[in-house]
């Protein structure tokens, strides 16, 4: 090994001023591309410059860091932006040449391809762009942007089945993207959700959401086919699908799904009636998501509802509600959907006790069509009439309804309504307990 005498000092002050006019150029280099970084950095962080602004720091980014391909890339978005923000077709030529630039500096870099071939799609440059967007595929296979851009190229370009295939390995890598896929599907198949299930066949996590959303467009019958195709369903599957079928007034259906797989603690009806938890002894939970055999409650501001051991009905519970509610608010104090069975008489039974209740406008109960809010008065709606104001200990009551033949399901629903005219506070305490819904005897 070779060793340089370094002791006398003449020597020493010579190696260093060497070593430091070797290392020079490399260190204004970092400085300038430190320089440019930062101020591409500050074009891409405010949003609120100019679009003169945002161009003028892009050109001067480049100026510190010409040989930089992420600078390169960079200004180039700023100018293909620009491109579309001003309909100017000179700002897109620097964004390709930009582009074309870093993606020669780096060549395994697909952003720099996936750039490239946006800029030329959007400057009509068909043949290349799908060379460029190829590339990108190539160079990231598993990332959701390539197979996204290059699926709305072939698209464009005619392609269909091709672009959807890409489409498909998308939403393989982001499933949370069904939705916006869903949608060009939706256009481009015309609604046909079989075309549509067939041509998507999304990861199998998603399914689910597949179905809703063809339920929501009204192809009931092809989601129900997707929904008979899945392996294995979950129980937050049936949910979804089943949340969707009831909101769009197919509570048969919506049911069949609900029941269809194991769900941990199922509600199931009271022995004789059709209600769950009607004598209110199991547990109550705000906003349950559980559409069948639940009351449904959702808090309200000035409302206080709880399980009340004085004094029930019958058994260790009642339901208790607390009212100190200022405005004239209609609210939903519990309500509970059950399946019944179209054109058939039933018989609801519940019991009620008052302490110190005032308003203008009291709680009622009321049974109605689960599809009442959709169909209109098309579907049958009783009530009892709202309670007295004051004091009193249980009275027993009785509801009696007929079913449309269209019916599917019954809501039975605790409801205060709003008063003509404001304003109009409530106050007091309402106590319910043994609710039964049963068929009619004949």
């Amino acid at each position: 090994m070779i060793t340089i005498p370094l002791r006398p000092i003449p020597v020493r002050i010579i190696f260093l001023l060497a070593l430091a006019a070797g290392f020079a150029p490399l260190g204004w280099m970092v400085i300038r591309t430190a320089i440019g970084d930062s101020v591409m950095m500050f074009v891409e962080r405010k949003p609120d410059l100019s679009l003169e602004a945002r161009i003028e720091g892009a050109d001067l980014a480049l100026k510190y860091s010409p040989n930089d391909p992420l600078i390169r890339w960079r200004r180039g978005g700023v100018y293909l932006n620009a491109a579309n923000e001003e309909m100017e077709e000179s700002r897109l030529e620097v964004a390709l040449d930009e582009f074309r630039a870093a993606a020669r500096m780096c060549p395994d870099d697909y952003r720099a391809w996936l750039s490239l071939g946006r800029a030329l799609d959007r400057g009509g440059e068909t043949a290349e762009a799908r060379r460029a967007f190829e590339r990108a595929v190539a160079l990231a296979p598993n990332h959701f942007d390539p197979r996204w851009a290059f699926g709305n190229h072939l698209l464009r370009a005619g392609d269909r089945d091709g672009s959807f295939a890409q489409m498909r390995v998308a939403l393989g890598n982001r499933p949370s993207a069904l939705p916006l896929v869903f949608d060009y599907a939706w256009d481009v198949y015309r609604g046909d959700g079989k075309a549509i299930a067939a041509a998507l066949d999304p990861p199998r996590q998603v399914k689910s959401l597949l179905t809703s959303l063809l339920i929501y467009r009204g192809r009931v019958d092809d989601a129900m086919a997707v929904w008979r195709g899945m392996e294995s369903p979950s129980a937050s599957d049936a949910q979804k699908v089943a949340e969707a079928l009831f909101n769009t007034g197919n509570f048969n259906k919506a049911y069949a799904v609900w029941a269809s797989v194991e769900i941990p603690n199922r509600p199931l009806p009271d022995a004789g009636s059709l209600l769950s938890n009607g004598g209110f002894e199991g547990k109550l939970s705000l906003n349950q998501k559980t559409p069948f055999l639940t009351w449904q409650i959702t808090p309200t501001a000035g409302a206080k509802v709880l399980q009340d051991r004085k004094g029930p009905r019958a058994g260790q519970f009642s339901f208790r509600a607390g009212f100190d509610v200022r405005g004239n608010v209609a609210f939903t104090i519990a309500s509970q959907t059950v399946p019944v069975k179209p054109s058939t008489s039933y018989l609801l039974t519940f019991s009620i006790k008052r302490e110190k209740l005032l308003s203008l406008s009291t709680p009622l109960i009321e049974v109605f069509d689960s599809a009442y809010d959709l169909a209109g008065g098309n579907r049958f709606r009783v009530t009892t009439k709202p309670l007295p104001n004051g004091d009193s200990g249980w009275n027993d009551y009785t509801l009696e309804f007929t079913t449309n033949a269209q019916t599917e399901a019954a809501t039975v629903r605790i409801q205060r309504p709003p008063c003509s005219e404001p304003p109009c506070p409530i106050e007091g305490h309402v106590w319910f307990d043994e609710f039964k819904l049963a068929e009619k005897a004949k």
